[in-house]
């Protein structure tokens, strides 16, 4: 997809939202409705394997869970490609 430097520009300082994925499980809403304070849910993933970087509901990434001043962070270890990415944004805003 072609795109112009004035369209690209307006892009560049748009907000998104991105959530990183530790894992998932499936369980039953039995389950779910008899947890306390204390209770451990397991997860799909090994721990050190690392979170899924999503950008509206689309994984672009990988990275390592790691902590900065008490805050949750992640180092990003795999991601699209840049112009990957923006052809997404663009697809997505003209939706």
């Amino acid at each position: 997809m072609e795109f112009s430097e004035q369209d690209y520009k307006a892009l560049i300082d748009t907000e998104i939202s991105v959530d990183v994925i530790l894992g998932h499980t499936d369980i039953t809403v039995r389950d779910f409705l008899n947890f306390s304070e204390g209770d451990v849910l397991g997860l799909n993933k090994v721990a050190g394997e690392g979170g899924d970087i999503y950008v509206n509901h689309r994984i672009i990434g990988t990275g390592d869970i790691i902590v900065i001043d008490e805050q949750l962070a992640i180092r990003v270890q795999d991601s699209m490609d840049s112009e990957k990415v923006v052809n997404f944004f663009f697809d997505e805003k003209s939706l």
